[in-house]
This record gives structure tokens, sequence and C-alpha cells, in this order.
């Protein structure tokens, strides 16, 4: 059984979000227990699926482990690859006057600080890139039009997307812990220096005053 408040993938939904798991009255009047799933790229849709005897496909999401293995083979999520720093775009500065050699796969720079990687520019790749997301976003809402095995590929992509994301969501909020609990150590540390400091000075003037 799933757990309120978690993630599952539905093959006909893709990636569904449990709001809730709760009680209905059939036209039997017998009360069935039932899963309330949202897609999560299809927000606007709501479904119903009974705990038991469904015949819909339910499972967990897939691993962290098993997407990051399944990335690379799918062409359509290179960008997100990139963006999630699992492929590094090498970069080099060259001079001003250097012009750009097309027809190759070695960074170079085009004279202002653009970076070509195969004759596309930096902030060209950054457009292909928000381009293919959003032909992905649209796939998605309009996945109920397709047939089932495209339909099955798109949320396929959904699902690797969704648990990469979500996996890189965790760790910058690890790291960013991590980075406050540094900063707390460290006022602290500078807080004791200014007492010790202050203590100091306030000895000395004791001293001082004594000598007089």
């Amino acid at each position: 059984m799933f757990e309120k408040k978690t993630y599952l993938f539905n093959d006909h939904m893709g990636v569904c979000f449990v709001e809730d798991v709760t009680k209905l009255v059939t036209a039997q009047k017998k009360e069935v227990l039932y899963y309330v799933l949202r897609p999560v790229y299809s927000k606007e849709k709501l479904a119903y699926i009974p705990v038991e005897n469904h015949s819909a496909n339910l499972r967990e999401l897939m691993t962290v482990e098993q997407a990051e293995k399944e990335l690379f083979s799918e062409t359509e999520l290179l960008s997100l690859a990139e963006e999630l720093g699992y492929v590094d775009v090498e970069e080099e500065t060259m001079p001003e006057s250097t012009e750009p050699t097309e027809g190759t796969d070695d960074p170079q720079s085009a004279g202002d600080g653009r970076v070509i990687v195969a004759g596309t520019t930096r902030e060209e790749l950054e457009q292909e890139k928000a381009q293919e997301q959003k032909r992905l976003s649209l796939q998605y809402k309009m996945a109920d039009t397709l047939p089932f095995e495209e339909r099955s590929h798109i949320y396929h992509l959904g699902e690797i997307e969704f648990v990469l994301r979500q996996d890189f969501a965790r760790k910058v909020e690890e790291a960013q812990k991590k980075e406050d609990r540094r900063k707390a150590r460290e006022q602290r540390a500078a807080q004791k220096l200014k007492m010790a400091q202050d203590a100091e000075k306030a000895k000395n003037a004791v001293d001082t005053g004594s000598e007089t």
C-alpha cells in the first residue's frame, strides 16, 4: 500500500502524487479505500483508484541509481543531464582575436566571452534546452491523445526527470543546511573571540587603573 503524501508511477498517468487515501461509498453502499492521485505533469487532473482489486499498474518510482543509468539512453534528456551537472561543457578562454573554429567538438571562444561547442554558442545551447523542456512539457499534457506506446515513453522520460530533479533539490537543500551550519559555527567563534577580546581589554583597563 502506498502512503499518503508520497509519489508513485502509473502507466496511464505517469508520476503521480498521492494526495490522500480515503474511503468512498460505492453504489452498493459499501465503503472502499481509494488512492486520490494527481499527476505531477497534469495537475488539473485527479484520479480515484481503489487500493485493492484495481486494474491499474501502480508501482514505486525508479531509484536515483536507475534514473542515472537510463538518463544517457534517452537523447531527449541530454539537456537535463547537462543542467543537473551530469555533463560538463568545458569552457576555455581564448584571445579576443581568435576566430571560432567551426565543425569541431572542441570548445572555443567566439572572442566576446561566448563559448563555441561544435559550432554552437552557449546562449544557443541555453535556448535549445529551454525549447526542449517546453516541448517535453507540452508532450506530457498531450500524452492522453497519443497511442499507448508513445504515451508510455513520454511518461518514462518524465519519471527519469522527476526522480533526478527531486534528488538534485535534496542535495541542494543539504548543501544549504551544511553552509548554514558552517556560518553559524563561524558566528559563534567570532562572538567568543570578541567576548575574550573585550574581557582582555577590561582586564587591561583595570590593571592600568591599579598602577596609577
